[in-house]
């Protein structure tokens, strides 16, 4: 059982550094995505067409709402199964028009600005999460192979037997 123990602690303190790296990772992306959206200009935009030739891909047209830009598309994939495509014509978004590549231009949404980090952070602090869960389920372990109560346990199972 002491064996046990021992590869217990080892994988607690392996999520814990994998924890680590998940969250510096986060971090790293969230800060790279947050630049390249200060490199984007905020403009606001009407959705001017949907096209959606093939289910859970759509193409939206966007056109900024005081002309001063080209009308640019935005592709867009969701799961048609379970989800509708949350945008309609006509509706207004705000939009961060990267007019290096207008192909990399996105809708503002946090989630969808900054998915990856999100993503990254929420696994690395469930795994920093488990860590105190598991060095205290060690300690009770070890609570329960403590010889006072093992010696505790044998001299009850002898009044017992006789």
């Amino acid at each position: 059982m002491n064996k046990n123990l021992k590869v217990l602690k080892f994988v607690a303190f392996g999520m814990l550094s994998a924890s680590i790296v998940l969250i510096i990772m986060g971090v790293y992306f969230y800060t790279k995505e947050d630049a390249f959206l200060k490199e984007c200009k905020l403009i606001k935009c009407r959705i001017e067409k949907i096209e959606e030739k093939r289910l859970g891909k759509a193409t939206l047209t966007f056109r900024e709402v005081n002309g001063n830009y080209p009308p640019f598309e935005y592709k867009i994939e969701y799961d048609a199964s379970e989800d509708e495509l949350g945008y309609a014509e006509n509706e207004v978004h705000d939009v961060y028009y990267y007019s290096k590549d207008v192909s990399r231009s996105e809708i503002k949404d946090f989630f969808i600005n900054h998915l990856t980090s999100f993503i990254l952070i929420i696994i690395g602090f469930a795994f920093m999460m488990d860590f105190p869960v598991m060095l205290f389920v060690i300690s009770l372990q070890k609570k329960k192979q403590s010889p006072v109560q093992q010696g505790y346990q044998e001299l009850k199972d002898q009044i017992i037997s006789e």
